[in-house]
């Protein structure tokens, strides 16, 4: 495995701005804006790339697909059952297949986001998953609920510094 630079050059640093701030740039034009030739663009392009500085990611539109709201869970699991933490995660993500982030923190805690059509069809969801796993390893758990109808997007980077 190749190893990552602690920092980047100037042009690296230009070019990697301009590819978050527009993925549909093309060499072309970000050579344009910083004022140098495409082929050198390209080439610290490849470069950023292979040194597994950026990926590219597709992030589905929710709301287009029916999508009206994303739940944000925060479960606490109670102290005698931090082991199975890792067997409660692969659980929601086997019942909930329009889980997008399950993951566990370093304090007992997981934290879910899972995007639904309407609240009742979560309320189903959450009582029958419940109903099946149990409550036993549950310390307590926290749920905001995220409208997504004026969500234009869910992921955004405003401003990269280095």
């Amino acid at each position: 495995m190749q190893e990552i630079p602690n920092s980047l050059k100037v042009n690296e640093q230009r070019v990697l701005k301009l590819l978050i701030e527009n993925k549909d740039y093309t060499f072309r034009e970000i050579a344009k804006l910083i004022n140098l030739n495409e082929v050198s663009v390209r080439r610290l392009h490849n470069k950023l790339k292979q040194d597994n500085l950026f990926y590219n990611v597709n992030v589905p539109n929710f709301p287009a697909l029916g999508y009206r709201i994303m739940m944000v869970q925060r479960i606490y699991v109670a102290s005698p059952f931090l082991i199975e933490t890792k067997n409660i995660i692969r659980n929601l993500l086997g019942e909930w297949t329009n889980c997008i982030d399950c993951h566990e923190t370093y304090d007992g805690k997981i934290i879910s986001r899972s995007v639904w059509r309407n609240a009742e069809e979560f309320k189903r969801a959450h009582a029958a998953f419940y109903k099946k796993f149990g409550t036993e390893w549950l310390q307590r758990e926290h749920i905001d609920m995220v409208p997504l109808d004026h969500a234009d997007r869910l992921i955004r980077i405003s401003e990269l510094v280095f």
